[in-house]
């Protein structure tokens, strides 16, 4: 990892943990107020989102090191 990641994955550290604490807020607070089948439907959608953004945002994270990589062997340079 170089200096130049650090501040891409404290972003979505920060998201992930906004969208977690979304998550316990809602259940915490909404889950009662809403019909049954609503809090289920946001319920799973929150969840996904919790889920899937640390997983999109490594694959992210992946495809540009990637790049780098590849960029780095034309060039003949080592890849750290």
């Amino acid at each position: 990892m170089q200096r130049r990641d650090v501040l891409p994955v404290l972003v979505s550290i920060g998201i992930t943990a906004l969208l977690i604490a979304g998550l316990v807020y809602f259940i915490d607070e909404w889950w009662g107020r809403l019909p049954t089948a609503v809090s289920l439907i946001v319920f799973i959608l929150l969840s996904v989102m919790v889920i899937g953004y640390p997983i999109y945002a490594l694959a992210r994270w992946s495809d540009r090191y990637l790049a780098r990589a590849r960029e780095a062997k034309a060039r003949g340079e080592r890849v750290d």
